[in-house]
């Protein structure tokens, strides 16, 4: 789910490859420069000049998320409602804040089923967690409905948009139908967002995006002794990459709405140009209808396990799921790519055979 990021991305991470964010004294100027990138994010997220911090990725944003939701509740409660389909994240986030993660069953096209989740929600609920744009197949859980659950019960709402947050913004635009993810809805407390995914950023570069100041700052602890004197951090890492906010802000600044819209009607020009062409193809099945640039490959003829050896023998590396293979149309892909890859696929099923 990474590409390779923008030139002008690489050339100003490899002019400032020394600098550490994570003592914000020696590099002032470049703290605002992450707050104007933040900002910008939280535009595209409903909420321009959102509170937030470019961190290392989902990883990191969805930790935080549900850090943040601990210290809102006064370490009272542990429950957290979340999908069967999050990320494996979130059970890391489990395991280091001892929380009880209670799982919602999938509907037909892959989202959360919001009846079961409003079964779930209890007075003891610590967050409720979307997904928008599942690892999987790029599934969208019933956000506004999830908002509006959590808004009613007083529950922390984060939203995982580590995927979905450089695609669903700009799906409109680009002439696609889209879903509503973002601050606005009422209910949703933070969200994640990967400029390393679609957002044509390097590697290390996520971002957490909070609703409120008053959110932002329950994480933060003090620390004496870097080169600014008494600082707060709010970030689970300490040092951090310099170079990962200045070249997220510059291709942030560089692209700007009209150039992400774009790259995502290229994606999924290219997703939909990939499903016809499946379609036709003997011994291969979609998963589900795409809702943005991913598919999933099911085949009729043998096991994912084995199309994947296949595949794998030819140079392709897809994502291995139970009952299908994931294929993501990144900005990288060209349909020259795709072409290949569908006579690779049309050989495997003739020795299949």
């Amino acid at each position: 789910m990474c590409s390779s990021p923008h030139p002008l991305a690489k050339k100003i991470f490899n002019e400032t490859l020394e600098l550490n964010i994570g003592d914000p004294g020696l590099v002032p100027g470049l703290i605002e420069v992450e707050q104007e990138a933040v900002g910008i994010m939280g535009s595209y997220c409903g909420l321009p000049g959102a509170p937030g911090r470019i961190v290392t990725g989902g990883t990191e944003a969805n930790i935080l998320a549900l850090w943040t939701a601990l210290q809102r509740s006064g370490h009272k409660k542990r429950d957290v409602v979340l999908p069967v389909s999050r990320h494996f994240s979130f059970d890391k986030a489990a395991h280091l804040l001892d929380l009880n993660l209670i799982f919602v069953g999938l509907d037909s096209q892959g989202q959360m089923n919001l009846d079961e989740a409003k079964k779930l929600v209890t007075p003891q609920t610590l967050a409720l967690v979307g997904i928008a744009g599942s690892t999987g197949l790029g599934a969208v859980d019933p956000l506004e409905g999830l908002s509006e659950l959590a808004w009613k019960n007083d529950v922390y709402f984060h939203v995982d948009a580590s995927f979905g947050g450089f695609v669903l913004p700009f799906l409109e635009e680009a002439g696609y139908s889209s879903r509503k993810f973002d601050f606005s809805l009422p209910g949703v407390s933070s969200i994640a967002i990967d400029p390393h995914k679609m957002g044509r950023g390097p590697i290390p570069s996520g971002c957490i995006l909070y609703r409120n100041q008053e959110l932002y700052d329950l994480t933060a602890l003090p620390v004496t002794y870097l080169s600014g004197g008494r600082t707060l951090i709010n970030t689970v890492v300490g040092t951090r990459s310099g170079a990962a906010v200045a070249a997220v802000w510059a291709i942030l600044k560089h692209l700007g709405r009209p150039g992400y819209v774009k790259v995502v009607k290229k994606a999924m020009e290219l997703t939909y140009w990939l499903q016809g062409e499946l379609k036709k193809m003997d011994g291969f099945t979609l998963e589900r209808e795409p809702v943005m640039n991913i598919i999933g490959l099911k085949p009729l003829t043998m096991t994912p396990v084995e199309l994947e050896k296949r595949l794998r023998s030819r140079g392709w590396a897809l994502s291995l799921w139970d009952t299908y293979l994931r294929v993501v149309l990144m900005p990288h892909v060209k349909k020259s790519h795709l072409k290949k890859f569908l006579r690779d696929l049309e050989e495997i099923t003739r020795e299949g055979l």
